[in-house]
């Protein structure tokens, strides 16, 4: 075993900075890109390549879909509809159909649909996608934090409503591209704010120690539920409490929706329901009370007025 140097060369020192610098940016959701991309959504709920699929997927949602009232809209001389396919599910294969008002309409997106909860969230920017047909959204939770974003796949519906300071009730649902059971009842601090707050005290409490002594904070885990930034806006590492698990399917693909909530002092608990699919969970079967960890992509849209099912 080779002992560290307890002594802060220039150039440990800069490493520490670097280390620390990093995960503050991580928390602050800082050094994130926007990917105006479907192809992982796709690969984790049928456990195929997007590329040979879509044709299969295209084929199928327009023989067999359906649509909504809420799912049609016109916007700069052209018509939309989403159609979406199976009728019996909260998963689903959607295709966007686009024309000129009056005249036929073709594919132009390919999508996941994801039923998500209500929730009532502040609009704080946007980002279109290049295809215009979808887009990011950041939303506010509570003032003067840091925004939450989601990918809305029905943009194009949506646009005139998501304007920066305005409320709606959006419906939001996260698709897992990792999940598993919790691992961990605590973990190791050994910097940041809250540990030289505790290391302060700790050598108040023991004058006769040095800063070396001091050792780590061991910070629980259990029972919390916490919202962290992916790599990519839209994704998020999460942790939190499985209060109901519910079966579904997409065609030959097994997914479990574990419904879960993120508390706030301030305001009512975010609901979401996360989807998991056999792929993704391989032979863990999530149980209610379960604490998961789990790295998801967030996909929300204003609400539907129509709740009515998919017409065939």
């Amino acid at each position: 075993m080779v002992k560290k140097s307890s002594k802060k060369t220039p150039e440990n020192q800069s490493s520490e900075q670097n280390t620390s610098t990093e995960a503050e940016a991580v928390m602050l959701g800082q050094d994130r890109t926007h990917f105006e991309g479907l192809g992982d959504a796709w690969a984790v709920l049928t456990g195929q390549n997007p590329v040979s699929l879509m044709p299969q997927v295209v084929g199928t949602v327009l023989h067999e879909g359906g649509t909504r009232s809420a799912w049609q809209w016109k916007r700069k001389g052209r018509g939309y509809v989403l159609m979406a396919w199976p009728q019996d599910q909260p998963v689903r294969a959607a295709v966007l159909m686009a024309g000129n008002e009056g005249g036929e309409l073709r594919p132009v997106n390919a999508l996941p649909l994801l039923e998500g909860l209500p929730n009532d969230l502040t609009v704080d920017e946007v980002h279109p996608w290049a295809s215009g047909d979808s887009a990011n959204v950041a939303v506010t939770m509570l003032e003067g934090k840091n925004p939450m974003w989601f990918c809305d796949p029905l943009y194009g519906r949506d646009h005139d409503d998501l304007t920066p300071g305005i409320t709606h009730t959006f419906l939001l649902a996260g698709l897992a591209y990792g999940l598993r059971k919790a691992l961990l009842d605590e973990v190791t601090v050994t910097q940041g704010p809250q540990y030289e707050s505790y290391a302060a005290a700790w050598l108040t409490e023991n004058p006769d120690k040095s800063r070396l002594d001091v050792p780590p904070l061991k910070v629980s885990v259990a029972g919390r539920h916490m919202i962290m930034p992916g790599r990519r806006f839209c994704e998020y590492q999460m942790r939190g409490v499985v209060e109901e698990v519910q079966d579904c399917q997409l065609e030959k693909m097994a997914v479990k929706i574990l419904y879960m909530s993120f508390p706030f002092e301030e305001r009512p608990p975010m609901r979401l329901p996360v989807y998991a699919s056999k792929m993704v969970l391989r032979d863990y079967e999530p149980q209610k009370g379960d604490e998961v960890d789990a790295y998801v992509w967030l996909q929300g849209r204003v609400i539907d007025l129509d709740q009515a099912p998919p017409q065939q």
